[in-house]
């Protein structure tokens, strides 16, 4: 599986890639050592986690293949997977998009370090 990641993104994202660090998509759905216990709400809430190339990523068994390198994703948050998805810079408010072929996903996905 592929995730399209554009100019602009990667420009957010390469700092950290440059580090050696790992990026992780993921769904703050409650669940997994990333995610606090009962936050999580009835809205979908992505988030991109950047982690030392140690860390244990048992929960994130999905790979993305990006033009920054794999991307980790949950396998709880399979459902929002497809063959175009996407991860943009929205230009007036310079949050990430993450969207797939059917629907804008997240409109506001942060940055967590």
């Amino acid at each position: 599986m592929k995730i399209e990641i554009s100019n602009e993104a990667q420009i957010k994202l390469q700092k950290y890639v440059d580090a050696g660090k790992k990026l992780l998509l993921d769904l703050d759905d409650g669940f997994g050592r990333f995610s606090d216990e009962g936050t999580c709400a009835l809205l979908t809430k992505f988030r991109i986690i950047v982690v030392d190339p140690t860390a244990d990523l048992t929960d994130y068994t999905v790979h993305l293949d990006s033009n920054l390198g794999i991307i980790y994703f949950k396998d709880s948050a399979k459902d929002f997977l497809d063959d175009h998805l996407k991860l943009k810079v929205d230009p007036k408010t310079q949050l990430l998009i993450f969207s797939n072929s059917k629907e804008l996903i997240d409109k506001s996905v942060n940055i967590i370090k």
